[in-house]
């Protein structure tokens, strides 16, 4: 239903991110004469708090057999929601571009991101208040509220951007009021809001290599309009989007409106039905009014063609490099071409029309 297949891994890279900020907290146990006696390192692990709580509920001989326990303390991270962020929704229609390795042609673009907080709830679980503690006073202390990390997007875009990770609440229990043969559980429970990006997938595009522009002069005033000739005249300025410009070698035509390529290129990536043609003789552009295929010898063409019928007569030499501009393609749609067009209104003033190509 919405296109190609792509995957961009976002949520597994969140998840990688977020359990490797706590990967690497310590607790201590410590003499009263500051002497330490003990150093571990807290493990952490994907899954839901309620899994490890049921371990450490049962009977472990009745379990597996051995007298076996889960060692505590530990952590869980895991997943608790996901929810759009429309305040940092920008202009949908913005791409971002990155232009290929070796090729001035051709690049790739995705457009915005869509904005959404991934909702996570980190789980500490220990025997005593102490240790749960030193755990929960060596985060704490980074997040004000948030902690900012630098995260890869899209390998192929080379696209970093800075993700916030905002600490929203932290919740505390204690089982110290149960049965005396019930195993303490200290609990705390922290919830965090990741503001992540999710791209869509990543699209090839041409490169705008030349742009022709119409231009109309008006010799009265040194070759500007006034406000009162513009709206007197109908003068009307149109933006449209359009493809880059075409160009192809033609052979020699006299006084017709019938052209044939030099080369055989393919029909359905040239020039199409209603594109403008520059570089003939012709002071205004004429347009292609249809497309045939040369197949067979005649006009001393051999080759199979592609032939354009055009709505005037030209003249061009042999080899003569045409240009067209006006196609609209639903694959690449990126080049803005603008058009200034007069209406006589049977007034003396005229205005003459100027075509200036800009290569850059």
């Amino acid at each position: 239903m919405f296109g190609s297949y792509f995957y961009n891994e976002t949520t597994k890279r969140a998840v990688s991110i977020f359990g490797t900020m706590f990967n690497n907290i310590t607790i201590k146990e410590v003499k009263t004469n500051g002497t330490v006696t003990n150093v571990q390192k807290v493990p952490i692990s994907y899954g839901p708090k309620k899994r490890w709580l049921a371990r450490l509920q049962q009977d472990p001989k009745a379990r597996d057999g051995n007298v076996s326990a889960i060692s505590l303390p530990r952590m869980s991270f895991e997943i608790s929601g996901i929810q759009y962020d429309n305040t940092r929704q920008q202009n949908k229609l913005i791409r971002n571009n990155k232009s290929l390795t070796g090729s001035t042609t051709q690049r790739n673009y995705q457009y915005m991101p869509a904005p959404y907080n991934l909702s996570f709830d980190l789980s500490i679980v220990s025997n005593n208040v102490t240790e749960s503690l030193q755990i929960v006073e060596q985060i704490l202390p980074y997040f004000q509220p948030e902690y900012t990390v630098a995260m890869k997007m899209i390998d192929s875009m080379e696209d970093t951007r800075d993700v916030p990770i905002v600490l929203n609440n932290v919740r505390y229990e204690d089982n110290y009021e149960e049965s005396f043969d019930a195993r303490r559980i200290v609990q705390y429970t922290l919830n965090f809001t990741m503001k992540l990006y999710f791209f869509g997938p990543v699209t090839s595009g041409k490169v705008i290599t030349k742009v022709i522009e119409r231009d109309y002069i008006n010799t009265d005033v040194s070759g500007a309009f006034t406000t009162t000739q513009i709206d007197g005249s109908g003068l009307v300025k149109e933006v449209k989007s359009y493809e880059p410009v075409f160009t192809e070698s033609f052979d020699a035509a006299n006084n017709t409106n019938q052209i044939r390529t030099v080369s055989t290129p393919s029909i359905n990536l040239g020039p199409q039905v209603g594109d403008r043609v520059f570089n003939t003789n012709l002071e205004t552009p004429p347009t292609i009014s249809s497309i045939i295929i040369e197949n067979n010898a005649q006009t001393n063409f051999v080759d199979a063609r592609v032939g354009y019928i055009l709505s005037e007569n030209v003249t061009i030499e042999q080899g003569t490099v045409l240009e067209f501009a006006g196609s609209v393609s639903t694959e690449d749609t990126y080049i803005i071409s603008e058009n200034v067009t007069f209406y006589d209104d049977g007034t003396d003033s005229t205005y003459s029309e100027d075509i200036v190509s800009d290569n850059s």
